[in-house]
């Protein structure tokens, strides 16, 4: 069986990666300082991840500055990981800390390209959060996609669909611009949920998906569409939404034909990089090594 240096050593992708929370805690502390307590641990779904952002890493990121040492971080914990394709969320609410100076927050955003750009390939993506404020959104977001900076948009938050139609505009500008068009959907919602998002928003890929995995004619329809599933298979045991790795629906997902890639999410909070996620599917028999090959090859172009 191939061991994990293999898997750290072999070119790869981090396709799920949100930059703010994106490096391991032993980074993150040295840099903030302060321990949050009883952690790592599994976690309670998303309230409870979200409980941890309000009351101790939200805090602690007050200034551009700071979001510029959360992302540096982040990049470098991918790097270290062997990850030479880096498609990173960079949420729209962090103009805040830019004094809702636009050009500063893009200048920043291309500095990262710029900076590591001998070392991974960073492909920048537009986050935006449901619960963030909507007017904000609509007059940031078409600015900063125009400026041809990010590759791609994200949408996360409730997995649900009340309030989507607010960012149909959003995804047919990203669609005109030739952007990927991503959301998050499928982690705690069912397989309906996804196939409605895919089609409402016409995404290229789906952040989870793995809701899809309890409807064959889903799974089938992802395939056809060839969309791609950006899973993140640590983060879904920890937060609950799959009892365990060896419960996990990625060789499903993989045996009908949807493209998948494996994600780190939150490396913050579920610990496990890309590599290390490959390996503990592979190491737990939840896939085969000419599955593992597959997963570390995909996307990688």
């Amino acid at each position: 069986m191939k061991d994990l240096q293999y898997f750290k050593t072999h070119p790869k992708i981090d396709a799920h990666n949100h930059l703010n929370l994106g490096m391991r805690y032993s980074s993150y502390l040295l840099w903030s300082g302060l321990p949050i307590p009883d952690f790592p641990r599994k976690m309670n779904g998303l309230d409870d991840m979200h409980d941890i952002i309000t009351k101790y890493t939200r805090p602690r990121c007050k200034t551009g500055d700071d979001v510029i040492s959360l992302i540096d971080m982040s990049i470098r914990d991918a790097i270290a990981d062997g990850v030479t394709v880096l498609e990173g969320s960079i949420d729209i609410g962090f103009v805040v800390h830019f004094k809702k100076d636009l050009d500063k927050f893009l200048e920043m955003v291309s500095d990262f390209t710029e900076k590591y750009r001998d070392k991974i390939d960073i492909r920048p993506e537009l986050g935006m959060g449901k619960t963030f404020d909507k007017s904000k959104i609509a007059k940031w977001a078409p600015i900063l996609l125009d400026s041809k900076i990010f590759r791609s948009i994200d949408l996360y938050g409730p997995e649900v669909e009340d309030g989507i139609e607010e960012f149909k505009s959003i995804f047919a500008q990203a669609e005109r611009l030739g952007l990927k068009k991503r959301a998050h959907v499928g982690e705690f919602s069912d397989a309906t949920s996804v196939r409605r998002f895919v089609e409402y928003f016409d995404l290229h890929e789906v952040q989870h998906g793995i809701g899809a995995a309890s409807d064959e004619s889903v799974l089938r329809f992802l395939a056809d569409r060839k969309i791609r599933c950006n899973v993140c298979p640590q983060s879904n045991v920890i937060l609950g939404a799959v009892p365990s790795l060896k419960a996990h629906p990625v060789k499903k997902m993989l045996n009908a034909g949807v493209p998948v890639t494996i994600g780190t999410d939150d490396l913050l909070f579920f610990g496990s990089t890309v590599a290390e996620q490959i390996f503990d599917l592979l190491s737990n028999d939840v896939i085969t090594e000419a599955e593992a090959e597959i997963l570390v090859c995909e996307g990688v172009q």
